[in-house]
């Protein structure tokens, strides 16, 4: 940040009641409710499952030290590895179809993953390889959906707009991970993992009605 030098000096015209960063100015817009539906759809199949990673792997008979070394220095590889995989795919592809592409792998793994607990092909080291490439692509997924969230937000107040999609996260989160929690206690892992393929392709269909309504919105 030190030695970056700003080039982007463009005067935008907005009046001075524009200019003035605040929440109710965000919400008026409508890109910003493209960005806040596209951030909730986009991380429904992962948040659903990413907490049931753990209690999974203990219920399958892993010893808990295990599972704690995993999920600590395994997340942090597969989370590293998977912003660098997503930095590429944008680079390469742009945001747009970058989400598109990393959404497809993710449908894909996780009926993968269905498919084994199903068929209970349940062998440790596939386990561990499945779980690793979710948490990978689930990293690679927010490199490409907060890449393309920076085209929604305004240029007097990325803060703020970039606030309220981080805050949609924040309850996605929370309100999936609780959800996947309740449904696997009640009825298993199995229906958990089948709803998340379903909410997979699901968020596909939903990030193309965003974006076809993207100039709408803007």
């Amino acid at each position: 940040m030190f030695f970056y030098t700003h080039e982007n000096r463009e005067v935008f015209p907005v009046s001075l009641q524009e200019l003035r960063p605040g929440l109710l100015n965000a919400l008026r817009r409508g890109e910003i409710w493209c960005g806040i539906v596209l951030t909730m759809t986009y991380e429904m199949s992962g948040r659903l499952v990413q907490g049931l990673t753990g209690p999974f792997l203990i219920d399958q008979g892993i010893p808990l030290n295990t599972v704690g070394v995993f999920n600590g220095m395994g997340g942090v590889v597969a989370g590293l590895c998977g912003t660098v995989v997503g930095g590429i795919v944008v680079r390469k592809t742009g945001a747009k179809n970058g989400m598109y592409l990393i959404a497809i792998c993710q449908a894909a793994l996780l009926a993968v993953i269905f498919s084994s607990i199903k068929l209970q092909f349940l062998h440790i080291s596939i386990l561990f390889a499945l779980f690793v490439c979710e948490a990978v692509l689930m990293a690679a997924s927010f490199v490409a959906s907060y890449s393309r969230l920076m085209a929604f937000t305004a240029p007097h107040q990325p803060g703020i707009d970039f606030t309220l999609f981080q805050s949609a996260s924040a309850i996605a989160a929370a309100s999936l991970g609780a959800t996947g929690a309740f449904v696997a206690g009640r009825t298993g892992y199995e229906t958990v993992f089948l709803i998340s393929v379903v909410l997979s392709l699901a968020a596909l269909c939903l990030i193309l009605f965003v974006n076809s309504f993207q100039k709408k919105c803007l």
